[in-house]
Parts: C-alpha cells; structure tokens; sequence
C-alpha cells in the first residue's frame, strides 16, 4: 500500500509517516524539512523527499520578511512543487488547508484523500478566536485562509482529528459524520517520563505559545492571585508576558528532546485553552506525571477519559480567572497525593505513538479493503 504525506513542516505529520513506515505502508513524507533533520525523530531516509533546496528562496524570504504575503506565496510554492513531485499512490494524507492544488491533483488520480486538521472546524475556530475580547473587531482568520480549508474538507474522502471537540465543531457544520477519523495523537515516553528527584523550583509550567488563544491571560491573574510560581517555555506570541515578576519564568523555545528537563521542574501543567485541537503538550506532562489542568475545547478530555486516576486531569468550568484558579489549586492537591504514583496506569500506552500508527493502520486497511470491494479489486 503506498501513501503519500504531505506536510508544510515536520508537525506530527513525520510522527505518523514513521508509524505507518512501521507498520508496513509504502510511505513517503513530502515536506521542506532537510532529510537530514527529519532521521533524527525516527523517520527513514528512504520516506523522506525533502523540497528544501528549491523551497529555499521563499523560506529565506518568509524569514526575512515575516508577513502574510511571504507565508502565502511560499504555501503557494510548496503545492505548486508538490503537486508536480508526488508520485502516483493509493492514499493521499495532508495537512488541511496548504495543498488544495496536490490535493486536487491526487482526487483526479483516484487517490484516497485524507485531510489531517489539527483543530476544529475552520468556522468554528473562526468564531472562537474572533470572541476573545483581546481580538475584538480583528480578522484573525481571513475568508483566503477560511475558503482554502473549506476546500479541503470538500475534496477529502475523510478527515483525520484528535479530538471528540473537533468532532463536535465538525457536526456543528453539518459535516458528513462518517467521514471523520478519531484519533488522539502520541507522546514519545521515552523522551518524557517523571523524575521526582528533580527539585520542584515551580508550581506550574506552561509550554508552548503564549496567547490568548492558550487562556493565557488567564493563566497570569491566577497565578498571581494565588501566589504561586510559573514557568513557560515556547514563544511569546499576542499576550504580554509578566515582566519583573518574580512568580513568571520565561524560556525561549528549545529542542523537543531538552523539553523533559523542564517539566521536571514544575509541579503541575496549565493550559486552558480556548481553542487547541489536541495539544501534544499535554500527554507531555501526562508522561511526565504531572497533573494537567486543561479545557473542554482540547486534548485534556480525550486523555482524562483513559488515564487510570482521572481526578489529575482537570477540565476548568468555564473561561474565567475563577475557574482557572480552581482548577489549579484542585491540581495542586492531587500533586500532594499522589507521592510518585503514575496517574495514567496502563494508559500511557495507549497514548503512545506506536499506538497511534497501530490505530491509524488498522482504520487504513479498513478503508482500503471498502473501496477494494467496490471497485471489484478485491
């Protein structure tokens, strides 16, 4: 079985091209990502085409000048390219709303398209982050980057989340039910696992983007209000981070593998999102053994569902400071408790990546068997 996989950067997509390489697929993995970076998270040199050279002026020019027009015009570039490299294949996966061309290309071949959104419905999403008091009266998602998603979602015979919110969103939109694919996305427990022996020098850690979208505004009156210590690793994005605070730590993004260090520091992890499709941070910390406080619109449900002490997931009530507070300090008291027990049980392997490429394989060879018997093939 050959599948294609094309993604705008590594992003889980590589995570799953390794996976399904692991299981027995033909893959290759189309990205501008240097071959060279992509066989240090485990993906074979054989499945990488790598578009870096001939992406190389736009990637310089988005760099150099950070604007809407550079990032469009080098999305633009990389489905041009792709549509005329990719090779002829039974499956067809992308990341919503950068390949419309390739996609469109791959539906006139007879392909199974399969759209891989990480967050909820493009409309839904829009409307959410377009109530954020922070952002009233702004376009945050533009009706090019709206349409172009829409897209995708027409062409795709069916669409990958992580999710039950973003299977939700989906049905707001009277999107085709049978044509979703839940399955929550995988840690790497080897690269995150708890060490108690670590001196705790926080109370809370956040990683990732800090921004509204995030609930990091939020975050940042709780905290305060509580007396308590954060630290957040990633980058500082629309939300003004606490400065000469002493109770705020920021540290600029760092590798993925130097990530563990940090968690190790904190005695819990805070992200009520807003909007998050998934949030690989949280099995992170889940890996980690840190109880999580999270929202309704993110992965934190899906993991709560499966872990063998739910208590330590926390799902916040509403979007308000109070909430978040509570939530914290409900967190805090199940640190005390658990004294080192892993709280996920036997769940952490079913939030493994292995486990999700056995998922993701298992649903592949049920559909490729469907149009199998449709087509007289089989």
């Amino acid at each position: 079985m050959k599948i294609n996989i094309l993604s705008p950067g590594r992003s889980h997509l590589s995570d799953l091209a390794r996976e399904l390489h692991n299981n027995g697929f033909d893959v290759k993995f189309y990205s501008f990502v240097p071959t060279k970076r992509l066989t240090k998270f485990g993906l074979p040199r054989c499945c990488s085409t790598s578009l870096f050279l001939p992406l190389l002026p736009f990637i310089v020019l988005r760099r150099l000048l950070s604007n809407k027009k550079t990032a469009s015009l080098l999305r633009k570039a990389q489905d041009f390219l792709m549509s005329v490299v990719m090779r002829k294949t039974d499956v067809t996966i992308a990341w919503s709303g950068d390949f419309n061309k390739s996609l469109d290309k791959a539906k006139r071949r007879g392909d199974i398209v399969i759209v891989e959104r990480g967050c909820k419905h493009i409309l839904e999403q829009k409307r959410i982050l377009e109530s954020i008091p922070a952002n009233k009266g702004k376009v945050i998602i533009n009706d090019a980057n709206a349409e172009r998603e829409l897209h995708d979602y027409r062409v795709a015979d069916y669409v990958s989340v992580a999710s039950r919110h973003v299977v939700d969103s989906f049905q707001k939109q009277n999107y085709p039910m049978e044509k979703l694919f839940l399955n929550p996305y995988g840690v790497n427990v080897s690269m995150f696992y708890p060490d108690d022996t670590v001196e705790k020098k926080y109370d809370a850690i956040m990683v990732g983007n800090w921004c509204y979208r995030k609930g990091c505004d939020m975050i940042v009156d709780a905290i305060r209000n509580l007396g308590y210590k954060l630290l957040h690793v990633g980058s500082i994005t629309d939300c003004p981070f606490p400065q000469n605070d002493e109770s705020f730590t920021h540290v600029d993004s760092v590798q993925e593998y130097n990530l563990v260090n940090y968690y190790h520091q904190a005695k819990i992890f805070v992200m009520p999102s807003r909007e998050d499709g998934f949030g690989m941070v949280y099995s992170q910390a889940l890996a980690c053994n840190l109880p999580i406080v999270g929202s309704i619109d993110s992965g934190a449900p899906e993991i709560k569902c499966r872990v063998a002490m739910p208590q330590c997931v926390i799902i916040i009530d509403d979007y308000t400071t109070k909430s978040v507070m509570k939530g914290i300090k409900e967190a805090m008291s199940q640190y005390e408790m658990l004294q080192g027990v892993q709280y996920a049980g036997n769940a952490i392997g079913d939030l493994t990546w292995d486990a999700y490429g056995r998922r993701y394989s298992e649903w592949l060879h049920t559909i490729l068997s469907k149009k199998g018997i449709n087509e007289g093939n089989i």
